[in-house]
């Protein structure tokens, strides 16, 4: 079998206060000659998409040069997500117009996957577009370690998600519903060592495109299950990093 030296838990989780230095990863960032693209894949975000973008386009594109571009990757929204993200000048594609000869689907594992046809990164940062307490560490942590472990291509986001029940609140240990009670038996029957990931469903992650290229995306919710068993087969947990958001 498999023997782990160390738990890849002790050597593979990181803390977001380890990149707040942005300097710092701009500089690997350039030693690199890395370009880095931010997807925000939406469907009907009016209310939360104006704020993510002024966060990460002050802070990471104007302030430090970290980010070379945001692109709104969009499913048919029926409020005004396609046109508040336009007028704060960012590139805006529906999901259905992104290679328009092949079969249309509907779904999060479409959008991200036509992504990678429309965005120049050679990072690829995905962030869901509806995060109310938005943070630029959100995208920097991520990069973090892509950009200072030349072994890490792949990283993952993970925060405490309380889990209300019964007017109490219980600390969940990581993951939602979906997870507590379907992904993570899934994996500790199947996949033990995949049980070190906290939040395997978290819609906040980074790889390279070298490596996004060369896995599938399912349609709809189930990508992010996905991603992670693809990059693991292939490739194997030591890849992959996870960071803590707070």
């Amino acid at each position: 079998g498999y023997v782990m030296s160390k738990a890849w838990i002790e050597t593979n989780t990181f803390h977001h206060s380890e990149y707040k230095d942005l300097d710092r990863l701009v500089k690997a960032k350039e030693r690199k000659k890395f370009s880095i693209s931010l997807c925000l894949p939406t469907l009907n975000e009016e209310r939360t998409i104006a704020k993510e973008i002024v966060i990460m386009r002050s802070e990471l594109m104007i302030r430090y040069p970290l980010i070379d571009e945001i692109v709104v990757i969009d499913s048919g929204s029926t409020d005004k997500t396609r046109h508040i993200a336009r007028s704060y000048d960012v590139t805006v594609h529906e999901a259905k117009d992104i290679l328009p000869h092949l079969k249309k689907f509907k779904g999060k594992g479409e959008n991200l996957w036509k992504a990678l046809y429309v965005l120049e990164g050679d990072i690829i940062v995905y962030i869901d577009a509806d995060i109310k307490n938005i943070h630029h560490r959100f995208a920097y942590a991520l990069l973090g370690p892509l950009l200072l472990h030349d072994h890490i291509k792949y990283t993952k986001a993970f925060y405490d998600r309380p889990i209300a029940n019964d007017q109490k609140t219980i600390r969940a240990t990581g993951g939602g519903r979906v997870t507590e009670l379907i992904i993570r038996p899934l994996f500790s029957l199947f996949f033990p060592e995949l049980t070190q990931i906290i939040q395997p469903l978290s819609g906040e992650y980074a790889g390279y495109r070298s490596l996004l290229e060369n896995i599938s995306f399912p349609i709809g919710y189930g990508v992010e299950t996905s991603m992670i068993l693809d990059i693991y087969e292939k490739w194997g947990l030591d890849v992959i990093a996870q960071v803590d958001l707070d």
